[in-house]
């Protein structure tokens, strides 16, 4: 997976220059967006239980999935144009975390079991507000006080609600911790 993982960051579009390959985590002042772990993560993910001839193979394969994925979230390519710095989509935007890396992994997992290479639900990812400050969707979820959350259950509710919001359907996993953390939320308001 790690050689997988370092094909994907060296030759896909989507994450060429903006992957910490030496490092396992990302200073304030990084200009990359990503370690190659979390790549590598939500890289397995992708890639499931499928069996692939080669390692390459498996990589471009995920190659396709994450520069399609990339074309739907503009701050990425911002940050390779140096128009933002990454710090600043870190700061602001949740899909510049691993969590949310790893919950697209399963996201293009999960549509490519379905019709191999057709993304084109991955359109919808513009309705989705992916800003920090919307604690709406996010609080919960992925940010614990405003703080991102590495925790798997963050994976599973970001995974889910994603797919929710794209028109995907969830897992039975997915459905049961929708549902758990939909009444945790009530209980709370309450």
């Amino acid at each position: 997976l790690a050689k997988i993982g370092k094909l994907v960051a060296l030759k896909s579009e989507a994450f060429s220059g903006m992957v910490e390959l030496e490092r396992s985590t990302l200073s304030e002042r990084s200009r990359k967006l990503f370690t190659l772990s979390a790549l590598c993560s939500a890289t397995s993910d992708f890639l499931g239980l499928k069996e692939y001839k080669t390692q390459q193979d498996a990589a471009n394969e995920a190659i396709k999935f994450w520069d399609e994925l990339a074309n739907h979230i503009p701050e990425w390519h911002l940050v390779k144009k140096s128009k933002m710095t990454a710090g600043e989509i870190r700061r602001d935007f949740v899909h510049s975390h691993g969590v949310l890396l790893q919950a697209f992994g399963r996201i293009g997992s999960t549509l490519n079991s379905k019709t191999p290479n057709d993304y084109s639900k991955l359109r919808n990812l513009k309705k989705i507000n992916w800003s920090r400050a919307n604690a709406k969707d996010w609080e919960g979820r992925v940010l614990m006080g405003g703080r991102m959350t590495k925790a798997t259950n963050s994976v599973v509710l970001a995974t889910a609600f994603i797919k929710t919001e794209i028109g995907i359907e969830l897992s039975p996993d997915e459905r049961k911790a929708e549902a758990s953390f939909n009444k945790s939320r009530k209980a709370i308001r309450a």
